[in-house]
């Protein structure tokens, strides 16, 4: 290289030592040669040491402060760390081994140690650095690696997150408190950062997400004036569990809960299982209420949802609750049948207590009548009525088929079954096959045929058409039966093919039952099936599609139920009486034999539901399905259920109308009253209950308030790592073979 000066030893020495460490002819390394040939090593340190601390020194400092703040979950992984030195050994052990040359003498050749020869066939430099960087990185990731937030990285991404829950039950109807619990949302939103996340979530018994996680106050504002008081009752649990899964996706940063409420104590379930915050997040309850909250409500009614007199049989017996704690309150209590007062009573009631009210002597109209119970209004007006209604029906007639006999009738314990109480809803028709004119099947509501010897071809097609057009029948095959007959004259309603009577030498158990039927759900606690003994039976073979509700205890069938067309039968495979077995003289055998003709004549004799619960509206005689108004007068639309009724869920309190082709019923919807009960609630008990110990906050943040595990979750730096681990082991496969084929060709 030519010079234009001459250049000092120093100068000489920079050179050649930048030549000697950049060998390579590049372009690059010649820049270099050409940059430091008149620069003295003295005057490069002084020129670039300074430029080169300014660029690279505070990202080194935010790297090692980085590192410094570093944790891991599974520091134990990190022993994985000295695997880096297998490759290395790996490069020494398995060199290139030397070819032996025959050589005639050795005299002319200098020794050199053998430590020197392995030491300069250290070779494959990238080879060896990509496989000890990828066994670091891999032992890293096992590691789970987090950075703290009081590394400034980190720091750098905080966002605060809040989350407002509004209380919408309808104690929240007491005046002035929703607006308050409105104003103080409102005064959350205006006072939070311009950068702050912010949820609105109503709730009462279930919650509703308002707006997600989003930094606009003004959608806030303006969605919380949207929200209303429901008609549900309070569960401050759910409310919680949805706070706390809507913050565990919020990014880094300081997490808030507010809970506006006017907290009753009746909202907090305590048996159910306890709902906690994450560690970290800050719980602030905003308490709307009125100091001094006084409430009278009426909280039940029992009443006999069907009559079949004019004049009312029993009791209406009306609940009404004090929850104030004054020293008494007076009330005036009427009773209104179709709005128009039947009867009206003033009572006294004691501070935090309730009283019975009883109405009795009065007539009922024909049909569906809207029935209210009403106390004076009071500041929380919204339950101080309770609906129910009454129906003054003609008695359900019953025709019931028997075979002729001399003394006591077969059907002796059925008649006194269904024809028990001083107002019997059944008005029942006993004849023999023979005296039955199958034009009259029509006119009855339900059927059973009562083991009955023979059945007419006639009689016969009457009952199947009946049973297709939606008529019900309970077919009991006892000792008079003929199998073969009334499997040819009932195939195509018959819900079991009947085979040879069975006796037992002692006795066999009912004891296989479906608990969830209809006929059987009334049982499902009382635990007294088995103890029905069955001495004799007739086999039956249920066919395809009949539903075996009752069976014995060898799983022999017992009751089955069959359709055909719009119709239901249920085959029962032993007596009515006491013949074949002790069913008749048992505690079951009334309410059992009521809900068959009930579930097969569609009869629903509910007098009340509770809001939020299902409204079942039966079909029509034709199959049709009524058209169903809400209280407020609208139209509804109401979907089928597999037994085809109309249901929706009841969202409002009041008459339901039910519109027939030929008549109008009613159903009537009324609070969870215990939302009536305004009693406050213990705010630090439930505060603390909610809130993670301070026992189990020991590995967290203290800047963040998240737990080590929520902060590794959130970064997830084991996911690059890993992902960085595989890259290098894929680059350096692909390396070796590149470079073990260039061996082989050399």
């Amino acid at each position: 290289m030519k010079m234009n000066s001459n250049p000092d030893d120093s100068q000489w020495r920079s050179l050649y030592r930048i030549n000697y460490c950049n060998p390579s002819p590049s372009g690059f390394c010649c820049g270099l040669r050409l940059c430091y040939s008149f620069t003295s090593r003295a005057q490069i340190r002084s020129q670039w040491k300074p430029r080169f601390a300014r660029i690279i020194g505070p990202g080194i400092r935010q790297v090692s402060i980085a590192f410094f703040d570093m944790s891991f979950l599974s520091p134990i992984f990190l022993l994985g760390a000295m695997a880096a030195a297998v490759p290395v050994i790996v490069h020494l052990v398995r060199r290139t081994r030397a070819v032996r040359v025959p050589f005639a003498s050795l005299m002319f050749l200098r020794r050199i140690e053998q430590k020197t020869i392995r030491r300069r066939h250290l070779r494959n430099w990238l080879l060896l650095l990509m496989r000890c960087a990828a066994i670091l990185l891999l032992s890293l990731a096992f590691a789970r690696p987090y950075f703290t937030q009081s590394n400034p990285l980190a720091a750098g991404g905080a966002q605060s997150s809040t989350v407002i829950l509004i209380d919408t039950s309808y104690s929240m109807r007491y005046p002035g408190v929703f607006d308050r619990a409105r104003q103080a949302a409102r005064e959350i939103i205006n006072s939070s950062a311009t950068s702050e996340q912010l949820a609105l979530v109503s709730f009462a018994h279930s919650y509703e997400i308002i707006m997600p996680l989003k930094t606009s106050r003004a959608e806030a504002s303006a969605l919380l004036d949207s929200i209303q008081p429901s008609l549900a009752a309070t569960d401050y649990l759910q409310a919680i569990q949805a706070a706390d899964a809507i913050l565990k996706d919020a990014p880094l940063g300081a997490r808030k809960v507010y809970l506006i409420s006017d907290f009753q104590d009746q909202g907090w379930n305590r048996s159910t299982a306890p709902a906690r915050l994450a560690p970290g997040i800050q719980f602030i309850p905003k308490d709307v209420s009125d100091a001094d909250q006084k409430n009278i409500c009426v909280t039940d009614v029992k009443a006999e949802p069907v009559i079949y007199q004019q004049k009312y049989p029993g009791k209406v017996v009306a609940t009404l609750a004090n929850f104030s704690a004054d020293s008494g309150s007076q009330a005036v209590v009427d009773f209104k049948i179709n709005d128009l007062v039947v009867e009206r009573r003033e009572i006294e009631l004691d501070p935090i207590s309730s009283q019975t009210v009883e109405f009795s002597g009065f007539n009922v109209t024909e049909g569906s009548n809207r029935a209210t119970i009403e106390v004076t209004p009071d500041a929380l007006a919204i339950d101080n009525k309770f609906f129910f209604t009454l129906r003054r029906d003609s008695q359900t007639r019953v025709l019931i088929i028997e075979t002729p006999t001399r003394g006591r009738s077969e059907t002796f314990f059925v008649q006194q079954a269904l024809g028990a109480g001083d107002s019997s809803q059944y008005a029942l028709t006993v004849k023999t096959a023979g005296s039955i004119n199958p034009v009259e099947i029509d006119t009855y509501a339900a059927i059973i045929i009562n083991d009955t010897e023979r059945v007419s071809e006639q009689l016969a097609a009457a009952i199947r058409s009946y049973v297709e057009r939606g008529g019900g029948v309970v077919i009991a095959a006892g000792k008079h039966t003929d199998p073969d007959e009334f499997n040819r004259a009932f195939e195509s309603v018959l819900p079991a093919t009947l085979g040879e009577a069975v006796h037992t030498r002692s006795f066999a158990l009912m004891s296989q039952v479906s608990a969830d039927h209809p006929v059987f759900n009334v049982f499902a606690r009382g635990g007294r099936l088995a103890s029905t003994r069955i001495f004799g039976y007739r086999r039956a073979t249920p066919r395809e599609g009949a539903q075996t509700i009752a069976a014995l205890d060898d799983g022999s069938p017992l009751i089955v139920e069959g359709s055909a067309g719009r119709g239901k039968v249920l085959l029962i495979a032993t007596t009515l009486d006491t013949a074949w077995n002790d069913l008749p003289v048992t505690q079951m055998f009334l309410p059992m034999l009521r809900r068959m003709l009930e579930y097969l004549s569609g009869e629903r004799n509910a007098a009340a539901i509770r809001v939020g619960q299902a409204l079942a509206a039966a079909a029509d005689r034709d199959g049709s399905l009524p058209a169903i108004d809400s209280p407020a007068g609208g139209r509804l639309e109401a979907r089928s259920s597999s037994t085809g009724e109309a249901t929706l869920e009841a969202t409002e309190i009041g008459f339901y109308r039910l519109r027939y082709r030929d008549r109008d019923q009613y159903a009537a919807v009324n609070l969870d009253t215990k939302e009536s009960d305004l009693k406050k609630l213990n705010l630090d008990e439930f505060a603390r209950s909610i809130t993670t110990e301070t026992g189990e906050r020991e590995n967290q943040s203290p800047a963040t308030g998240l737990a080590a595990e929520d902060m590794e979750a959130r970064q997830r730096l084991w996911l690059p790592l890993l992902i960085a681990a595989l890259a290098l082991f894929v680059g350096e496969a692909i390396l070796a073979r590149r470079i073990r084929i260039a061996k082989l060709i050399s």
